[in-house]
């Protein structure tokens, strides 16, 4: 059986440019290196449905005011109820509901903290991850209070040609298999 992520974007702001290429960039690694990809966010960004595969679920929710955290987070549980996911995978707030989803779900899940904006999740959704990612040492020296050290991953950004520093397409997936392969390693209890 193929394994499965459910990628959970940010909500809290709209979501940037930058997060919606890291999420394009995540999905196509994780594709990959074999994995099914499900996404939710809050509404469907033209960029980021275009670049999909086909064989990438988007799940939105209502544009309702003041609602936009229950809604990520009842929508969440719905998808990890119904689907056979083995991680769940949070950008910034989403990686608040992913933590939430976990504890609210029958199943227990691998999650990932990737943090862009170390100041919008929760200090126990950080402390609690299977693994936080950020993507420069930048992002790292800004939160209030650091992750556990042993659970961090600096993942610069795949465009390499755009920056001397980054990676390619390759060596993203590459370190992200790594970062997926050791969460699934560190919770036995998950079926692969």
């Amino acid at each position: 059986m193929k394994r499965a992520a459910l990628i959970v974007t940010s909500f809290a702001h709209r979501t940037t440019a930058q997060e919606m290429l890291r999420v394009q960039d995540t999905v196509a690694a994780l594709r990959r290196i074999g994995w099914s990809v499900d996404v939710l966010t809050p509404s469907v960004n033209p960029i980021l449905s275009a670049t999909l595969d086909s064989d990438v679920r988007v799940f939105t929710v209502p544009r309702l005011p003041f609602c936009r955290r229950l809604l990520m987070f009842l929508r969440g549980v719905a998808l990890a109820s119904r689907r056979t996911y083995q991680v769940l995978h949070g950008f910034d707030e989403g990686a608040d509901i992913v933590r939430a989803v976990d504890r609210v779900t029958i199943k227990r899940f691998a999650y990932i903290a990737e943090m862009h904006d170390p100041a919008s999740a929760g200090l126990s959704t950080i402390a609690n991850a299977s693994a936080v990612i950020v993507p420069d040492e930048g992002t790292l020296s800004r939160f209030r209070q650091p992750p556990p050290m042993a659970r961090v991953s600096v993942l610069p950004d795949p465009h390499a040609e755009l920056a001397d520093n980054a990676f390619t397409a390759a060596e993203f997936a590459s370190a992200l298999d790594g970062i997926y392969t050791y969460v699934l390693r560190t919770h036995p209890e998950i079926e692969t």
